[in-house]
């Protein structure tokens, strides 16, 4: 199945940022498109149905699902809220989700995930898919959750799941971190692209990162899928750095929680005691 064969595609979540983003991207490869949300997406086009549907409604779910090529799973928790929230939504809702693929007989998943998952990590190491996980928050959990339901149901329901550590997906990046993190739409779209068509995808974990080599993550599971990302992070520094530049070595900002780890802001969030254990080792 490919975009050309127009083949049906779910989004959950599609009324969000991403979604609708990544709604254009998918739509210009041909595919028609099945938008879930509990919000109204008001502006589709035909090519698009859009249904109201809580993603813990695990029967509404499935039955939106049914005749689907694959799903793409984005409806979470999307702020560092308190447990209850992240429970709901990015927990039960990832289980709900999953449930319902495979009661439809969905068996491909694009679930996006997020580097908040290996946030605590020093922003200086170059991280590759097997890095310990290492959760900057309590939205970073509630991904780390959803990616282990999904490699759960790959190798025990055969289903194919490609989960997506997606950085910050924008038209540039915007500050000093997210030039090691930040995705174009065009090239999210050609990722997810890859996880509803690779013939040979069981469960991968890949950065959604534009071509940012070297310098936050090393995305080799991407490029074995053929990943061939078309932009990149280097022509945007120096206009990056003219307003964010790199804190004083030794200053308060340097030993930041924010400015020490992958994590940024949801890193600094309620941390207490010292930063001496966000140390590289």
């Amino acid at each position: 199945m490919s975009g050309a064969e127009h083949g049906l595609i779910a989004i959950t979540g599609a009324a969000g940022l991403v979604g609708t983003g990544l709604r254009q991207q998918l739509r210009e490869r041909g595919y028609r498109l099945v938008l879930l949300d509990r919000k109204p997406v008001t502006d589709c086009t035909g090519a698009e149905q859009s249904f109201l549907v809580d993603i813990t409604d695990q029967t509404a779910v499935t039955r939106h699902l049914q005749g689907c090529d694959a799903v793409v799973h984005l409806a979470a928790c999307t702020t560092d809220a308190p447990w209850a929230e992240q429970v709901t939504l990015s927990v039960e809702g990832s289980i709900s989700l999953f449930e319902a693929a495979r009661a439809a007989g969905v068996m491909r998943v694009i679930y996006a995930s997020s580097h908040h998952v290996v946030g605590y990590h020093p922003r200086t190491t170059v991280l590759d898919e097997h890095a310990v996980l290492k959760p900057d928050s309590r939205y970073g959990v509630g991904k780390a959750f959803g990616e282990s339901i999904g490699a759960m149901m790959a190798y025990k329901y055969d289903m194919r799941v490609l989960s997506i550590r997606i950085g910050n997906v924008n038209s540039k990046p915007i500050d000093r971190r997210r030039l090691g993190n930040w995705i174009s739409w065009r090239d999210l779209g050609q990722l997810v692209s890859l996880g509803i068509t690779h013939p040979e995808l069981r469960y991968e974990v890949v950065y959604g990162i534009s071509d940012a080599t070297g310098r936050d993550y090393d995305n080799r599971a991407a490029h074995a899928l053929g990943y061939r990302p078309q932009d990149q992070s280097e022509p945007f520094e120096a206009d990056v750095l003219a307003h964010d530049p790199v804190p004083a070595q030794g200053s308060p900002q340097a030993f930041a929680p924010s400015e020490m780890t992958k994590g940024g802001v949801f890193s600094g969030n309620e941390f207490t005691g010292s930063s001496e254990r966000l140390r590289p080792r």
